[in-house]
């Protein structure tokens, strides 16, 4: 087990979560596709020992439904996910 970091903050109008543990990374090959379904890194995973690929993919589905991103590299140690989500409008109020 290793730390993780989150770091929350704003961007050019978007909120940018920053998620980052300190463990071996990914391998490089391996970086585009994380976000696939089903996809895990280690091919010889048993589902006793981790999930079976999908929770990656369903939270770039989620954050993309709300026109945000989500990306992914090494950081030397551990692996950087980066969220971008757009910030909120405040909801228009009629003048009294």
């Amino acid at each position: 087990q290793t730390a993780v970091d989150v770091a929350l903050g704003r961007r050019d109008g978007k909120i940018v979560v920053d998620v980052r543990d300190r463990g071996p990374g990914v391998p490089e090959d391996a970086l585009p596709r994380i976000f696939d379904a089903f996809y895990r890194v280690e091919s010889d995973r048993a589902r006793s020992s981790g999930g079976v690929g999908l929770g990656l993919s369903i939270a770039r589905r989620a954050i993309e439904l709300t026109k945000g991103t989500i990306r992914a590299r090494n950081a030397q140690p551990g692996l950087e996910v980066e969220i971008e989500l757009p910030l909120a409008k405040p909801p228009v109020t009629a003048a009294a």
